[in-house]
């Protein structure tokens, strides 16, 4: 019985018989070049078809649904209300955050990319490509957010898609609402974006963010609205009645503790590997 090296032994004999040594050696090294070739530019095309222009992320949003949906078992709710398409006033999307695994589970339920507001704190500098390719905004918890909050304002201005967690941190105990920030008031405030609202339920967290990758979850999304604005955008009150329409569909407990502040250390490190300072 014939191996494929042998077929392969007899098809390259062949063809130098047919062709001569010189073109025997073009041709395979057409194949070495151009097979290469044709499977980036079929990746490529790949990902820009799950993401416009967006081939790297695309192609990371298509490994992510089996990965969520498979080793995790992600469960989805809701789902009419997410947008096919993003018009020019851009697109928000807030949810509560119960683990690790939050954005990439959101990421893989929207047809768009999503530019996360970040904690500088949680940018592990092992990941950093990763924070660079989505153009992650760091967030400090200080002054400095002042900047943060302008070009995720920008950014939805410009028809981009921004994603929040005005809860601030991780929910610690799961299931207990954190009050929203007042970073979340501004942008709606500065915006005429529609809003998405979204609450994670994490399933079986972990104690640690990352150690969520590497365990299957179980979580669930459920989408609760979509929010139109009027007019003139959306109202002053607009923050604290997301907050009530989560709190009245999930009845969870709100837990108002303070959160432990951020390590300056770490934030200072992170921002400066991110901002390409070292």
């Amino acid at each position: 019985m014939k191996s494929l090296s042998d077929d392969a032994t007899t098809f390259l004999s062949a063809i130098a018989s047919d062709l001569g040594p010189a073109l025997t050696a073009a041709v395979l090294l057409g194949m070495l070049i151009g097979v290469p070739l044709v499977i980036f530019l079929a990746l490529r095309t790949l990902g820009r078809w799950s993401y416009t222009g967006e081939a790297v992320l695309g192609l990371l949003r298509l490994v992510g649904i089996p990965y969520c949906r498979g080793f995790h078992g992600l469960k989805v709710e809701g789902a009419h209300f997410i947008p096919r398409t993003v018009t020019p006033r851009g697109l928000i999307l807030v949810s509560t955050h119960g683990g690790g695994l939050d954005p990439i589970i959101m990421q893989c339920c929207m047809h768009h990319p999503i530019r996360w507001l970040m904690s500088a704190e949680m940018m592990m500098p092992s990941l950093m490509w990763v924070w660079k390719r989505q153009r992650v905004i760091p967030v400090c918890f200080d002054k400095r957010d002042a900047i943060a909050l302008k070009t995720a304002i920008t950014h939805v201005n410009e028809g981009g898609t921004l994603g929040i967690f005005p809860e601030g941190a991780i929910e610690r105990p799961s299931r207990q609402l954190r009050p929203f920030s007042g970073g979340l008031r501004l942008i709606l405030s500065r915006t005429k974006a529609p809003v998405l609202v979204g609450v994670i339920d994490p399933g079986r967290p972990t104690d640690s963010p990352f150690a969520d990758l590497f365990k299957p979850m179980h979580p669930k999304i459920r989408f609760l609205a979509l929010i139109e604005p009027g007019p003139e955008g959306h109202g002053s009150d607009a923050a604290e009645k997301i907050f009530d329409l989560v709190h009245r569909q999930t009845n969870w407990p709100i837990n108002d503790a303070p959160l432990e502040s951020p390590n300056p250390e770490v934030v200072a490190t992170n921002l400066r590997i991110y901002l390409g300072h070292e």
